[in-house]
């Protein structure tokens, strides 16, 4: 017996049950898309610790000028 299809794209169910999925295009699309969330993540700390480091900069030319 083989896999049977099912009512979701690239879904089939196996004689036993069991759900697969063998939709590889949408396997590349959310590995693409969890790949940029993770970049954007790190952007957006780096970003971060660049205000920390102008804020500290800042700080301490205040300190200078006083």
């Amino acid at each position: 017996m083989t896999d049977a299809k099912t009512d979701l794209p690239g879904v089939y169910r196996t004689p036993e049950g069991f759900l697969i999925n063998k939709d590889n295009k949408s396997l590349e699309a959310y590995k693409a898309r969890r790949q940029r969330e993770k970049e954007l993540d790190i952007l957006k700390d780096d970003v971060s610790s660049l205000k920390n480091d102008l804020q500290e900069i800042k700080d301490l030319l205040k300190g200078l000028v006083k």
